[in-house]
């Protein structure tokens, strides 16, 4: 069975621009303190790639549970949940129970077992389970949820118990108190929220840049796959970037932190016909394009397949 980062067959390289439409929040402080976070010795505010990949999550979750799957992937995205405890695929308990059951019955066969075998699991587990054994009805549980998990598209982009991301995002540095990006400190007031009014003696200030200045975001993105589920919904992600923005940053309830696409290139390496050796050089030697070329070319509609 070929998993879904092995053989790796395309690499993209994804730069994405963003203006800063709104102050960001770049740390929080109690009274008569400031606490700055995200900030290295030299002045820099970095912003890691943990920010990106939890907003760029959070938007394709939003996505994924508006949009339309088949078999697995549609399962796989209503049993889907993100909790403390990371991400779970049993949202739907009766669901579940009921794909339990089923999946069972399903064990003895070769793409089922192959999958299983591929992602940890040993003959002798996957038999006690076909059987029902003791040890197999504990098992089982667990085995179904994984298995869900290897066919959902959200997991297959950032990641699950199972898989790896497929995207990778790169952290930013961005230079502050020059003439371009200004720090302000903001006083703010806690508020009751049963009451609507300021509670008393809680004093905070926070620490922002000021709107206006490029951020430039770079992501790397392994086997995305043209006309594929995730690819779909990837594509899907990046349409709603252009239209809508996106947040980053404490306080986005408030309004902080927005960024509007300002623009996006993306270079695609085919490492199984990269006899120029584009991966050393992708910027000059590999496929270049833009947003709407690249949001075509993953939904599977401009006749390049796999």
């Amino acid at each position: 069975m070929e998993l879904h980062l092995n053989p790796l067959i395309y690499k993209t390289i994804g730069i994405i621009s963003f203006k800063l439409s709104s102050p960001l929040n770049i740390g929080t402080g109690g009274r008569d303190t400031r606490r700055d976070f995200l900030r290295i010795p030299d002045g820099r505010l970095l912003i890691p790639a943990s920010t990106w990949k939890g907003s760029f999550r959070h938007l394709t979750e939003l996505i994924a549970k508006n949009t339309e799957f088949e078999g697995m992937s549609k399962l796989a995205v209503k049993l889907y949940k993100e909790n403390k405890s990371g991400i779970t695929y049993t949202a739907d308990k009766e669901k579940f129970e009921e794909f339990v059951n089923d999946f069972q019955e399903k064990l003895g066969e070769d793409n089922v077992k192959e999958i299983l075998l591929d992602i940890g699991y040993s003959t002798d587990e996957i038999v006690e389970a076909q059987k029902g054994s003791q040890i197999g009805r504990l098992i089982l549980p667990k085995m179904a949820e994984d298995f869900i998990a290897i066919h959902c598209p959200i997991g297959k982009l950032y990641g699950n118990k199972v898989l790896a991301g497929k995207i990778r995002f790169l952290n930013n540095l961005i230079k502050l108190d020059n003439d371009k990006v200004k720090m302000h400190i903001r006083p703010g007031t806690g508020i009751d929220r049963q009451s609507g009014k300021v509670k008393e003696g809680v004093l905070y200030f926070i620490n922002t840049i000021s709107p206006g200045p490029e951020i430039k975001l770079t992501l790397i993105a392994d086997n995305l796959m043209s006309g594929e589920d995730d690819s779909k919904l990837f594509a899907n992600t990046l349409e709603a970037l252009r239209f809508k923005g996106l947040s980053i940053g404490a306080r986005k309830s408030v309004g902080l932190g927005c960024l509007n696409l300002d623009n996006a290139e993306f270079y695609l390496i085919d490492l199984k016909h990269d006899e120029n050796f584009a991966i050393g050089n992708p910027f000059k030697k590999c496929r270049k394009m833009d947003l709407e070329e690249f949001i075509e070319w993953l939904r599977g509609r401009n006749g390049v397949k796999n």
